[in-house]
Order: C-alpha cells, then structure tokens, then sequence
C-alpha cells in the first residue's frame, strides 16, 4: 500500500477504536467522577469525625471546669455566714462574684460546643449515607464498565495490533499531521471526495484538485478544513 492507502487503512482502524469507545459512553468520566467526588467526601468525613472528638473531649473539660466553678462559689457561699468583718464579706463576694462570670462563660463556651456538636453529627450521618449511596452507584457503573469493556476487549486488542503494524509504514512527518488533523477534526482526518465535495465539511473542491485527488499520485488536503482527501475506489486492502 502507498502512502496515502496507510493512512485510508489508520483512519479505518481508528474510527472502529472510537466507536468502541463510544459503546463504553459517559462512562469512565463518570466512573472517575464519582471517584474523586467520593474520596473528597471521606476527607471531609475524616476531618468531621477528628473534629468531633476534639469537642466531646472539650466540652467534657469544660463540664469539670464548671463543677469546680460551682463547687468553690458554694463553698465561698457557706463562708459568707463565717466572717465577722465588711471587709472580708466584701472580699469573699467580690471572688464570688468572678467565679460566676467565669461560669456564665465557660457555660455559654460549652453551649457553643454542644451546638457544634449537633450540627457536626447532624452532617457526618448525611456525608455517610451519602458516602454509602455513591459508594454502591460507584459499584455499579463500574461492573457495568467492566462488562462493556470485556465484551470489546477482544476486538479493541486486534485493532490496536494492526494500528500499530500501519503506523509503522508511515513516516512521522505524515503521521504527525494525521494526527494534529485527526484532533482539530473530532476524530476524522481522512475522508473521502464526495459529490466533489470534500467529506468533511463539504466544501466544494475544484476540478484540478479532483483530478490530483482522483489520480492518487500525492497526498491531498482540502483547502477549507485540511483533512487528507482521497478518490473513493477500489476497498483499500487489509
């Protein structure tokens, strides 16, 4: 086969790898979507369930703190029947005092943490469950996958081995531009001339790059979109 038969043959055979992978659809990106959305899911999980320990460890601290907040206003309290002086009364109410402005924080502080608490439990039974559900989802556009993959496989693995033989006659000047045609042009840079147009994107072709194009001497390019032309004849053989 000449130059321009290798390349008629490397868009045939690329053309049938795209349809198998258009069999497979949407598939992979949805399978390697939902991947990446799920391990995004279990880090917030992870960070959730850390934090969550750090509160419950933090509002039981402050929970003692508040006890012996109490237990010493109480005590302070049993001493005010005690002193015998202003000064000392005065003194004792004044820690009293303090010690309540420091339990009406810590108090609001554990309010706080309690609050935080709920919402992050609230969250991590939805991220889980939702963890679950995508989990299963994920499961099954996998095997569904695999199974589409299983039933090309064969026919992918031919392909690919005559692609490779093909591309072996080319030269890399000519398999370049093929395939910096091939990716401008959605797939497809080799077509054939039809109704003397291109059959590409169906620009009309002059009569003399038809009679270059029909001869089949020399690689042709159509003037409008670049993709290789060729004269439709004789099946190009295998």
């Amino acid at each position: 086969m000449n130059l321009l038969e290798q390349l008629i043959k490397l868009q045939e055979i690329d053309t049938a790898i795209m349809d198998i992978k258009e069999l497979q659809g949407d598939l992979p990106k949805k399978v390697d979507e939902l991947t990446t959305t799920m391990s995004e899911l279990e880090v917030a999980i992870t960070l959730a369930e850390s934090r969550l320990t750090e509160v419950e460890v933090e509002i039981r601290k402050m929970q003692t703190l508040e006890q012996e907040r109490k237990d010493k206003i109480a005590k302070l309290q049993d001493q005010l029947y005690l002193v015998k002086t202003n000064r000392e009364y005065d003194a004792l109410m004044t820690e009293i005092d303090f010690l309540k402005e420091e339990l009406d924080k810590e108090e609001m502080r554990e309010l706080e943490l309690s609050e935080e608490k709920d919402q992050l439990t609230e969250q991590l039974e939805t991220d889980k469950s939702k963890n679950e559900e995508m989990s299963q989802e994920l499961g099954t556009q996998k095997k569904e996958l695999e199974n589409r993959i299983e039933e090309t496989e064969e026919e992918h693995n031919e392909l690919s081995q005559r692609r490779e033989k093909v591309i072996k006659n080319i030269d890399k000047p000519n398999l370049a531009l093929y395939h910096r045609v091939r990716g401008a042009r959605e797939g497809v840079a080799v077509v054939p001339v039809v109704n003397h147009a291109c059959g590409g994107c169906h620009s009309r072709i002059p009569s003399q790059l038809e009679a270059e194009i029909r001869s089949g001497d020399k690689m042709t390019q159509c003037n409008s979109c670049r993709r290789i032309l060729y004269w439709e004849k004789a099946e190009v053989p295998s």
